[in-house]
Formats: C-alpha cells, sequence, structure tokens
C-alpha cells in the first residue's frame, strides 16, 4: 500500500514538473472570464514567459500589452502556499500566493494603457476608445475559495480621454478601494483636468454597484451627458454640473 502510495506521488510530481505554461493561459482566462489571455507561453508552470493581452467580450481581437515572465518559489511550500513572483522585464509585477484557504495577491503593481486593460470589461461604456495611462497598485488582496475578497487597492488614470472626443484631455484621475470579505468601499477624486468626478460608492456580492458624486466642466461639452448616462446624471442650477446617482434614482 505504501509503495503504491509512493508511486503514485512520483507520477504527481512528475506530472507537475511537466506542467506547461500554456497552463497560466487557462488560469487567466478562467480567472477573468476570457477577458485576460497569456500569449507565446513559454516554459513551465514553474518558470517561464509569456505576453499579457487582454481580448474583447466577444473574443474577436485580442490586444497583448504586458511582457510578463514567472517563477516558482519553493521556500513558501514551507508555510503552506504555492508561490509565483511576477516580473515585467525584470521588474516587479506582483507576488501571488495559492493556498487552502484561497488566493493573495500581495506587492501588486501593474502599468497598462487604458484601452489594453478597459477592452476585455464586458459593458459598452468601456468600449469607448478610452486613451491614457493606467497605474494599479495593491499592497494586498486575497480572496477566499467563495470568491469573496478583502484588501486594498489604488488606481491612477492619467491622462484620461476617449476616441469619441477627439483632441479632448479630460484629466487624471484617483480610484481607491477598501475590500472586507466582499463588501468594498470606494472614493473617485480628480487630481487635475478639465472635466472634474469626485464620488465614493460601494459594491456588495449579488447587488448592483452604487455611486453618488458629481461631474463638471465645460457647460457646451457636458450638456450631452444626461442622454448618454442612462438617467445617472441630473443637472443642477449651476451651469457645466451634474450630480450622479447609480442606480440611477437612487439617493
Amino acid at each position: 500500500m505504501r509503495k503504491s502510495a509512493l508511486f503514485l506521488l512520483l507520477l504527481l510530481v512528475l506530472a507537475l514538473t511537466r506542467a506547461p505554461a500554456t497552463l497560466l493561459d487557462a488560469a487567466f482566462a478562467r480567472a477573468t472570464g476570457a477577458g485576460l489571455r497569456l500569449l507565446l507561453a513559454d516554459g513551465s508552470l514553474w518558470a517561464g514567459r509569456g505576453t499579457l493581452a487582454s481580448s474583447d467580450p466577444g473574443g474577436r481581437s485580442v490586444t497583448p500589452w504586458l511582457p510578463l515572465a514567472w517563477q516558482f518559489e519553493p521556500a513558501a511550500l514551507l508555510h503552506g502556499a504555492l508561490r509565483w513572483r511576477f516580473t515585467s522585464d525584470a521588474r516587479p509585477v506582483a507576488t501571488v500566493d495559492l493556498g487552502v484557504g484561497g488566493a493573495r495577491i500581495t506587492a501588486l503593481d501593474l502599468h497598462t494603457p487604458a484601452n489594453a486593460l478597459l477592452a476585455s470589461i464586458p459593458h459598452p461604456i468601456a468600449r469607448a476608445g478610452w486613451q491614457g495611462d493606467l497605474d494599479l497598485g495593491a499592497s494586498r488582496w486575497a480572496c477566499a475559495a467563495d470568491g469573496r475578497c478583502s484588501g486594498d487597492a489604488r488606481l491612477l488614470w492619467r491622462g484620461a480621454r476617449s476616441a469619441l472626443f477627439p483632441g479632448r484631455r479630460f484629466g487624471d484621475y484617483e480610484v481607491r478601494i477598501v475590500a472586507d470579505q466582499g463588501r468594498s468601499q470606494f472614493t473617485v477624486a480628480t487630481l487635475d483636468g478639465e472635466v472634474r468626478l469626485d464620488g465614493r460608492g460601494s459594491a456588495a456580492p449579488g447587488q448592483p454597484p452604487r455611486f453618488d458624486g458629481q461631474i463638471s466642466g465645460d457647460a457646451d461639452f457636458l450638456s450631452r451627458l444626461p442622454a448618454i448616462a442612462g438617467g445617472a446624471a441630473t443637472p443642477t442650477p449651476q451651469a457645466g454640473r451634474y450630480t450622479l446617482h447609480w442606480p440611477p434614482g437612487s439617493r
């Protein structure tokens, strides 16, 4: 019996040792609903490289945007976790731990063009030809086996623009998120720019996200906002200033 168990263990170790890098592509696709893919994956599950890419919701096009390399760290096994360190052109990107209780990301430091990342979001507003640079950082982000996450994250969007409005720069914006067991609070703040957007919101499992804020800027430019905001924008007595409430009509 012991010999059979040892033989099966050796077979498992051998199989994992030869696990191809393409398994990471499958993992990215499964975790993001096929929104993120790993192209040209080379090496093994334990050490390799590839190119992170965004796939549009229909899967018709794929946009590569980040060269990525990974290295497994056996020392984490002593703490009951599988750990990988990810880098891009030798720059640290994130450390990922997998364990019985779920997954944890630490030291996330991701830089990407806005259109590359937003193109994978299945909502029409995300496909408005957005431009600019996104910085996504998180000191810790842990998700339990049931998918409920806790942690803090910061998204910085510099030079936000849209192909729908050529020649117009919206501004620089910061989003901060604090999550606790699947419930999250977030704030949006304008750091600089022609269009100022500020507010706060929340999200909870099984419920639509909520947001209350305000947006202001050039009155002529923002005059079309109520028509495209799906009832979320309400004009105020001050020209070029609107309140925002999502879901529409909520207070």
